[in-house]
């Protein structure tokens, strides 16, 4: 019986350690795999045979005995856990647009055929349908479409709940995406009338300025020099056509250091821009043109009267013309921004974030996607610039496996002679066996 204990608990070793070889083997293979997360094997003894249960000490006062230990041989080893390893693997830079990674705890979340699924491979693409997917599985990224704010924080409606609780859905970048146009209402200039200028002579400027549907068109401004010292009479055309003007802007004085007087701005009316154009209303007449000669508190950034060559140009407007989509960005906080062909930068959808009270108790499914397991907890999504403060998210970036190749092979040399050691151990209680059956010759 003896012997045969020691058969046993040698194959128990054996299983035990090719149980561990396997653990490191797949370690090892995932050492490329993006967002792979290293497992760990815990060995735990099994059950002891008490051969004796020992017994206590007796009363030594009257020349008794001391306490005798129990007697108990092992009965092997077994596979305890395979604890996963969650710590940060390193970020690495990717420059694909839709490449993220997640610096921090926390997964993205995923939905497959109606089962929520989570990951920290973070390998998106669209699909034709403009889905952000899974590039392997093909699983859907999940967040937000359009109930975040412009700071990506989660928008809340009238009795404070965050309407991002109940509005979990597929990201989805339309191909057809477009930036919609805006009406120019105010147009900043800045330059220099020459001071030498002479009664009638001109300085004109023009401003491409866009209507209420995007179309650009040409507003011509001319500086005439009055008789009057320091003063210009100012008249405007747009698209070659006469526009009327307020009368607080019929002229333009500087003072004697060539700073502005008056006026600072004025509006012109987006009833007198259609008026002019003559082609219905293409300026919503909501929305005047206000135009900036000088900053109110600082009447040199802006026109100015110096010695010099007249350059009266254009600062800023902020109108624009419809753009197409062109380029596609993630940002820290999860928001996916998209680049126009107007020269605009609008938010499309933003990715949310998962994060469990025990990611260890995740199951894997495959794919480095991982499913809720009863100890695991249930998710707790949001996003990472609003309830998840610690979590930032690196676009143009994947991470690595945190496998430490250093540790694998130490750990497979370890693996390796203690899986020789038990197999000797077998050897050597089949010699004692062999003896024992030559007892009897």
């Amino acid at each position: 019986m003896a012997l045969i204990r020691s058969l046993t608990t040698g194959t128990t070793s054996l299983q035990a350690h090719q149980q561990r070889l396997d653990v490191i083997s797949n370690n090892i293979a995932n050492v490329n795999t993006v967002g792979y997360k290293a497992s760990e094997a815990t060995f735990v003894d099994q059950l002891s045979q008490v051969m004796n249960l020992g017994v206590g000490p007796s009363n030594i006062a009257q020349g008794g005995t001391g306490g005798v230990d129990p007697l108990q041989i092992g009965l092997g080893v077994r596979m305890g856990a395979v604890r996963t390893d969650f710590s940060q693997g390193s970020i690495r830079t990717t420059n694909r647009a839709l490449d993220v990674a997640i610096a921090g705890d926390g997964f993205f979340a995923l939905s497959s055929n109606g089962t929520q699924l989570y990951s920290r491979a973070g390998n998106f693409s669209l699909d034709k349908n403009g889905n952000l997917v899974d590039s392997v599985s093909g699983a859907f990224v999940q967040g937000y479409n359009d109930k975040v704010d412009a700071t990506g924080k989660i928008v809340k409606d009238s009795s404070g709940t965050n309407v991002l609780d109940r509005n979990l859905t597929n990201v989805v970048i339309s191909p057809n995406v477009k930036s919609s146009p805006r009406q120019t209402q105010n147009v900043q200039m800045a330059g220099n009338l020459n001071a030498s200028l002479q009664t009638g002579e001109t300085a004109q400027t023009s401003v491409s300025v866009y209507d209420n549907i995007g179309i650009s068109h040409v507003m011509n401004l001319t500086f005439t020099k009055s008789a009057t010292a320091n003063e210009y009479a100012i008249t405007g055309t747009v698209d070659g056509q006469n526009v009327t003007l307020p009368a607080s802007a019929a002229t333009v004085t500087f003072n004697p250091d060539g700073s502005l007087s008056t006026p600072l701005s004025f509006d012109i009316k987006a009833t007198d821009l259609n008026t002019a154009l003559g082609s219905g209303t293409p300026f919503d007449p909501t929305k005047d043109v206000t135009i900036e000669l000088a900053q109110s508190g600082n009447l040199l950034n802006g026109i100015t009267q110096f010695a010099g060559q007249s350059s009266v140009n254009l600062v800023s407007q902020d109108g624009y013309a419809a753009g197409n989509l062109s380029s596609l960005s993630v940002d820290s906080t999860g928001r996916i921004f998209g680049g126009f062909t107007n020269s605009q930068t609008e938010v499309l959808g933003q990715i949310a974030v998962a994060k469990f009270t025990n990611p260890s108790g995740l199951t894997k499914q495959g794919d480095s996607l991982f499913s809720v397991s009863p100890n695991s907890g249930l998710p707790n999504i949001g996003t990472a610039s609003d309830i998840f403060s610690s979590v930032k998210i690196e676009g143009g970036a994947l991470e690595d496996s945190n496998v430490d190749l250093t540790t694998q092979f130490t750990d497979l040399i370890s693996t390796q002679r203690a899986f020789e050691a038990a197999s000797r151990t077998i050897t050597i209680s089949d010699q004692f066996l062999q003896e024992i059956n030559s007892l009897k010759r």
